[in-house]
């Protein structure tokens, strides 16, 4: 990977309409229950991380930005132990991409973003093995699965290859 701390990833217009396009499946947590009680559950997104704990669901790392819908509905507290990290909306930062790596290859946990964490699902399929599950917000949809796959880690690979790098002096 060629970032260095300080610098980012930025997801202009035409890739942020294909990652839309590559939505996974909408799924409840009656499903991941179901369905994915052998792999490893990541939630991205406050409401998705507060649904699936009301349903009994731990997940292995969340990440979180405290608010909803950019923060026009409610706000959400911050967790003690949490690790606090600034991404910029529409980026990757280097800083976030390194901290999910760590976290995904250790005892997991909870990001706590301040600016936007939608993207942290990118650098999550890019460190995660095939025995994982992302569950994510949709506004006005629901919750999105994708299971961790060859063909996602491909797509996410041709997508990281494809952002432009913004190097911090």
């Amino acid at each position: 990977m060629q970032l260095k701390s300080g610098s980012e990833f930025v997801i202009g217009t035409e890739l942020r309409s294909l990652i839309e396009r590559s939505n996974g499946e909408i799924c409840s947590p009656e499903t991941i229950s179901r369905d994915y009680k052998k792999s490893r559950i990541i939630a991205v997104g406050d409401v998705t991380a507060k649904v699936l704990h009301e349903n009994g669901i731990s997940p292995f790392l969340e990440v979180v930005d405290l608010k909803t819908k950019r923060g026009t509905e409610g706000s959400f507290a911050s967790v003690s132990g949490s690790h606090k990290i600034r991404n910029e909306p529409g980026t990757l930062s280097h800083d976030l991409f390194f901290l999910i790596e760590k976290l995904l290859h250790g005892e997991g946990g909870r990001i706590e973003i301040d600016g936007e964490e939608d993207l942290a699902v990118i650098p999550i399929i890019f460190y995660s093995d095939k025995n994982t599950v992302v569950a994510y917000g949709i506004p006005d949809v629901g919750m999105a699965c994708i299971q961790v796959s060859v063909e996602v880690k491909q797509l996410v690979n041709d997508l990281i290859e494809r952002m432009e790098i913004k190097c911090q002096n």
